[in-house]
C-alpha cells in the first residue's frame, strides 16, 4: 500500500486493509512499507472511526461508546435510527412471536437439550399408541420446527419440575390428585 493510497481511503476501508496486512506483519512493518512514521501512522488509525488497536488479536476494531458518551457527542440520535429501522423491517416477524407469547404457545427449550456437553443415549420406551400418536400430531402441528427428541426431553424436564412442586405441597398420602398445565400436555393423574 503506498501513503497516498492510505491517507485517502475512509477509516473503514484503511481499517480493513490494515488488518489484512496484520496477518502477516507487525504494525510497525505496516508503517514501514507505507512510508510514514510508526507514531503517524498509529494516529492516523484512530482518527475518524474511533478505531482501536487489540494486542492480544493483533487487529483494530470499532470503539463503541456507551450511551451516555453517545449522547455527548450526538450519536445517540444515531443509534435510536438503527434501532427503530430494525423494528419496521421486522415488525411482522416481531407481532408473529408476541402472538405466540400471549396465547402462551411459545415453547423456550432448556438449555439443557441443546447443550454441547450432553451426553446422549438412545432408549426405547413401550408406550400406549394412542397417546404417542396424539403426541406426535400434536408436535407436528405446533413445534414442526423442533425435533421430537427435544420435545420429549423438554417434556421430561417439565414432569421432572412439576411432580417436585406438587411433592412439596402435599403432606402424605399415598393417594395422588394432580393437575399439571405446564408442560407441553397437561397430565392427569
Amino acid at each position: 500500500m503506498k501513503r497516498d493510497i492510505f491517507f485517502t481511503m475512509t477509516p473503514e476501508e484503511r481499517v480493513k486493509e490494515i488488518n489484512t496486512l496484520l496477518q502477516k506483519y507487525d504494525l510497525k512493518q505496516i508503517a514501514t512499507m507505507i512510508g510514514i512514521p510508526y507514531s503517524t501512522f498509529t494516529k492516523e488509525m484512530r482518527i475518524g472511526g474511533d478505531f482501536f488497536y487489540h494486542q492480544s488479536d493483533k487487529q483494530y476494531y470499532q470503539f463503541i461508546r456507551s450511551e451516555e458518551g453517545l449522547q455527548k457527542t450526538g450519536r445517540v440520535e444515531q443509534s435510536n435510527e438503527l434501532e427503530l429501522n430494525f423494528i419496521k423491517e421486522n415488525l411482522n416477524h416481531l407481532k408473529a412471536l408476541l402472538r405466540l407469547y400471549q396465547e402462551n404457545t411459545l415453547l423456550l427449550l432448556d438449555e439443557q437439550i441443546y447443550s454441547k456437553n450432553a451426553n446422549f443415549v438412545t432408549k426405547s420406551i413401550k408406550m400406549n399408541l394412542e397417546i404417542y400418536e396424539e403426541f406426535r400430531q400434536f408436535c407436528e402441528e405446533h413445534y414442526r420446527h423442533l425435533k421430537m427428541q427435544d420435545l420429549i426431553a423438554q417434556s421430561l424436564l417439565d414432569f421432572k419440575k412439576n411432580i417436585g412442586v406438587i411433592r412439596k405441597r402435599v403432606k402424605s398420602g399415598s393417594f395422588f390428585a394432580f393437575y399439571i398445565k405446564n408442560s407441553l400436555f397437561d397430565y392427569h393423574f
